[in-house]
């Protein structure tokens, strides 16, 4: 019972986690999808810095965002992310066209940021996009979600466990009460049988096979 709840418990926490991560790699995507298209646009740069300066304040940041050239020149940042992240901690670029991202999961500050690198031409210049996405909603969820299977693993083991024992006692109990019928059998109860109907089928093939015995031992005490 605990191999097959763990094996299932697992299978079913692989497909959900997973699930979760996907469908934020396709967020993800998407956003450097739509970030590229933007920047194909004669105005993109400059209206892409003026939203990234003017984000909401209060609100959860999600994403952070930098645009630079070839020669390393800042054109677009979201705040704060040169004290978040680093430029080296980003991976080599996908080239402007590429469809499929490889994110780079790491730990910062208390984070789990999930790190593209992409690359478009503006104006002629080839521009590097560095995008973090904020999953440390998925890495709690996966941890709670994590929790509670190990919760119902451990119910369902002690479940089995209480469910194997009574119905071990209670398929032994017949055994018991042979055993007890045949340690009331001597010299002087020859006469004595099992009979087949008061057993369940299991034990009246041994229950036929110790009323022969007996009616052997009488002829010969006879």
């Amino acid at each position: 019972a605990a191999l097959l709840l763990s094996c299932g418990l697992g299978v079913l926490y692989a497909i959900v986690v997973r699930q979760a991560f996907e469908e934020d790699n396709a967020v993800l995507t998407d956003k450097v999808r739509a970030i590229r298209a933007q920047l194909g646009n004669p105005e993109g740069l400059h209206a892409l810095a003026d939203q990234l300066k003017t984000s909401p304040t209060g609100e959860q940041t999600v994403y952070w965002i930098r645009v630079f050239d070839a020669a390393g020149h800042s054109l677009a940042e979201s705040p704060g992310m040169d004290e978040l992240l680093a430029r080296n901690a980003f991976s080599p670029g996908s080239p402007a066209g590429t469809a499929t991202l490889h994110p780079k999961n790491v730990h910062e500050n208390g984070k789990l940021l999930s790190l593209v690198t992409a690359t478009q031409i503006v104006a002629g210049q080839p521009v590097t996009i560095q995008i973090a996405q904020d999953r440390s909603s998925d890495e709690e969820f996966s941890k709670k979600f994590g929790a509670l299977l190990a919760i119902v693993l451990t119910m369902g083991i002690l479940a089995a466990a209480v469910i194997a024992i009574s119905v071990t006692r209670r398929g032994l109990r017949p055994l018991r009460q042979m055993t007890d019928s045949l340690r009331d059998i001597g010299p002087a109860q020859m006469h004595q049988r099992l009979g087949l109907s008061r057993w369940p089928p299991e034990l009246q093939p041994m229950a036929a096979a110790f009323d022969a015995t007996l009616d052997r031992l009488e002829d010969f005490f006879t």
